[in-house]
């Protein structure tokens, strides 16, 4: 029986103890209730894991294994997830060394640099372009989307070659689908792109790409069960929220994970996204002004370790830190005896990268606790599809649960929508014109009140 997921929080209760057990009663009542919706599957997230027509449905694509390349558009929670599935699963180097499989590029961010190297080098022809949008009108995807598809169709590329994954709502892209032809995989209108990993939106790039995505899903149903059914004290969910909370709320605002694997780097940027988005609010359920939120910061170790790690053992008191781990990995690496004479170099013999990244790790942990830092570690036996389903799940639950314990909305994002609509008013989206006047006198008055010191440069003398 594997240990696929394991929580060391005793660190944790030490710090909030008094914090914990006065709330004790009222964590108990709300995980009760949050127990009850994952029994009756009331979750918007709980519903997709348990599709299986996800893995088993045929891939509306032509000559899926033949394409060279595979292009992902989207932005945030559309891209994240399979941003960090590809990164842990197939490795940091995959595109390098990917002999002969199909190569991976996601496109999340309208910057010309990335686009226009892409379009230099792909061979847009060969290449599968998967887009990605719920809403299908969130404007740096929709852009990128114009520019491929516009130099995919010079290319000699096809309808046949395009896959489009949003809602159902009548918006533009379910339009232009119709239009071109495309196959559309849909996203449910209940989930929220930053919970959406385990649906359409990271389950098909990743078959694409050979993914185990049953593994995603069955890691992800595991989680579930023992989230569901397992008493308090020996559920992972209850005790990292709860334990979580009682510390947040002892004026600790920031939440520091140190993942020890390079291959979690990205799936630490879809955690900070899953963490703000849902946690960072302004009002509670009641409508009461709360700025709820702890600001979530990632790095990874050891690496991390020679930047960050002294302000957080001796910086302001300020900070939770939560280490993740991998236990095994494929191949530890052994680092050979040479030097014997040399007593910095001989003491590495016999050892394994694997073991010093997992010694680094607990030396860290350890030394951070001593100083007062709050601490909790989670620990994945090794990181396969299985354990990534599990991991992404637990955190979409504890963020749930949190957000619970708060009183707020984890699905919602209203903080969002002011600058998308004023780039939807300054860029002259058609309907969006009645509030560009007044969007331009902000622009200019903020821009009036800015005061810009410049370096100049004439040239080379």
């Amino acid at each position: 029986m594997r240990k696929l997921l394991s929580l060391h929080s005793e660190q944790l209760l030490e710090s909030a103890k008094t914090s914990f057990e006065t709330n004790r009663t009222m964590y108990s009542a709300r995980f009760q209730a949050f127990q009850r919706d994952l029994h009756e599957r009331q979750l918007p997230i709980t519903p997709p894991i348990f599709d299986e027509s996800l893995v088993d449905r045929p891939l509306p694509v032509n000559r899926t294994g033949a394409y060279q390349s595979l292009l992902v558009l989207g932005i945030g929670g559309s891209t994240l997830g399979f941003r960090a599935i590809i990164h842990a699963l197939r490795g940091p180097l995959y595109n390098a060394f990917r002999k002969g499989e199909i190569g991976v590029f996601v496109v999340d961010n309208v910057d010309p640099a990335v686009t226009g190297t892409l379009l230099a080098e792909l061979d847009l022809k060969e290449t599968l372009i998967v887009y990605i949008t719920k809403s299908g009108s969130t404007p740096e995807p929709a852009a990128n989307f114009l520019v491929f598809l516009e130099a995919h169709r010079a290319a000699g590329g096809g309808s046949q070659d395009l896959l489009l994954i949003c809602d159902r709502a009548k918006n533009g892209i379910n339009e232009i689908a119709r239009k071109l032809g495309v196959q559309i995989f849909f996203i449910p209108d209940d989930l929220s792109g930053r919970f959406s990993v385990l649906s359409n939106v990271g389950i098909v790039p990743s078959r694409l790409t050979a993914i185990d995505a049953s593994g995603l899903m069955e890691g992800a149903r595991c989680m579930h069960a023992q989230a569901a059914t397992s008493p308090p004290e020996e559920n992972p969910c209850f005790l990292l929220g709860s334990l979580l909370h009682a510390n947040f709320h002892q004026a600790r605002n920031i939440h520091f994970v140190f993942s020890y694997s390079n291959l979690l780097s990205e799936f630490n940027l879809w955690l900070v996204q899953l963490w703000s988005e849902s946690l960072g609010k302004k009002y509670d359920l009641q409508g009461k002004v709360v700025h709820a939120g702890v600001t979530p910061v990632c790095g990874i170790g050891a690496t991390d370790q020679h930047s960050i790690l002294q302000l957080l053992k001796e910086g302001p008191r300020d900070k939770v830190v939560g280490f993740v781990k991998v236990t095994e990995f494929d191949d530890p690496v052994p680092i050979p005896k040479l030097f014997p004479e040399l007593v910095e170099y001989s003491y590495f013999g016999g050892h394994s990268l694997a073991e010093q990244l997992n010694v680094e790790q607990i030396s860290t942990e350890i030394s951070l606790s001593r100083s007062g830092v709050p601490c909790y570690t989670l620990a994945v036996d090794k990181l396969d599809a299985v354990a990534l389903g599990c991991l992404f799940y637990f955190w979409e639950l504890v963020t749930i649960y949190y957000a619970r314990l708060e009183g707020i909305n984890p699905f919602d994002q209203p903080g969002v929508e002011e600058g998308k609509k004023m780039t939807y008013a300054l860029m002259g989206r058609e309907d969006f014109s009645n509030v560009r006047e007044a969007q331009e006198e902000l622009l200019n008055d903020y821009r009036a009140r800015e005061r810009v010191v410049c370096v100049e440069y004439g040239g080379a003398e």
